[in-house]
């Protein structure tokens, strides 16, 4: 049987948790500037000083809303890519592990985007160290494809912003497509990834090139009329 101290610890960290998941409601809601300590004390029946007591500050409870985005992508990560998967079925399970926060938490992502900048001194910099631990899961696993031959990219870096900004804001639209599951939407993002959407290799004649220009030259002329 769990000790009065265990069972108080037990509570206070359920209690916790419920005054993260209010905050992460209302952040997303009404941003964090346009939140207050008020707000989240009255929507989760806390007083000042007891609210405090949960959370410490209000910007540490923002710290805790993005490393609850940021952990488990971590500790996924580092599990995907010490294991001895092929390099597409490293680079899909991180997309998948990516999109199960995204579809899942779509809240906390809304503010783990928007807000970050809130975070000042340690807490910023812990949150740019772990966001580029996941990142560089995510640049490796590029970079070991094309050591490998499978990819024809050069720049490891720009392929990385691409891959991850295919998934990022996905948040804003997926609410709407019910019933789309994690894994049809990461192997729709990783065909297009790795093979695009052409039936055919791209046409690099020269007329296509010659079509470039004079379309080019029209988006000249338009962005022209348009000053």
């Amino acid at each position: 049987m769990p000790s009065k101290t265990e069972r108080k610890t037990e509570r206070y960290y359920r209690k916790r948790e419920h005054v993260v998941d209010v905050a992460v409601r209302l952040f997303s809601r009404n941003g964090y500037v346009g939140t207050g300590v008020a707000d989240i004390g009255e929507a989760a029946g806390l007083a000042r000083g007891a609210l405090y007591y949960y959370i410490g500050s209000k910007e540490a409870l923002l710290a805790e809303i993005h490393d609850r985005v940021l952990d488990p992508l971590l500790a996924e990560g580092a599990a995907i890519v010490a294991s001895e998967a092929s390099f597409p079925v490293r680079l899909r399970l991180l997309s998948e592990s990516l999109l199960w926060q995204i579809m899942n938490r779509q809240d906390h992502v809304w503010v783990f985007l928007h807000e970050y900048q809130q975070l000042q001194g340690e807490l910023r910099i812990r949150f740019r160290q772990k966001r580029y631990r996941f990142e560089s899961f995510v640049r490796d696993t590029i970079s070991a494809g094309r050591d490998d031959g499978a990819l024809r990219i050069q720049d490891v870096d720009l392929a990385t912003l691409a891959f991850l900004n295919l998934h990022n804001y996905t948040y804003q639209w997926v609410g709407g497509r019910r019933g789309l599951a994690v894994e049809s939407l990461s192997a729709f993002y990783c065909e297009i990834f790795l093979n695009g959407i052409l039936g055919e290799p791209g046409d690099a004649s020269a007329d296509t090139g010659a079509a470039l220009d004079r379309g080019r030259a029209l988006l000249r002329t338009v962005r022209g009329s348009a000053a």
